[in-house]
């Protein structure tokens, strides 16, 4: 069934361009790493993701994971670690 949005239509599945762009995005410093946590997890925590692409569906889990943090002050998955995902999830 997936995620129905206030306006009544079903949130469209994204494409692993537009995930690896999220990742690219914190490492630019256009987003903040809770941001992509924040949009990834939008669809990660659905009753009943819409997501079809097992790749997608991995490089959201990954992302709406990439704010945790080890310490008061760092990250769990430091800066290379998102290079990376990049490289590993790039065509």
């Amino acid at each position: 069934m997936g995620t129905i949005l206030e306006s009544g239509e079903k949130m469209r599945q994204p494409t692993k361009e537009e995930v690896v762009d999220k990742l690219k995005m914190i490492l630019q410093g256009k987003l903040t790493r809770e941001e992509a946590a924040d949009w990834a997890s939008e669809y990660v925590m659905q009753d009943e993701p819409n997501i079809s692409d097992e790749t997608v569906w991995e490089l959201l889990q990954i992302v709406s994971g990439v704010d945790l943090k080890d310490g008061p002050d760092e990250y769990l998955h430091v800066e290379q670690d998102v290079m990376d995902w990049i490289t590993k999830y790039s065509d």
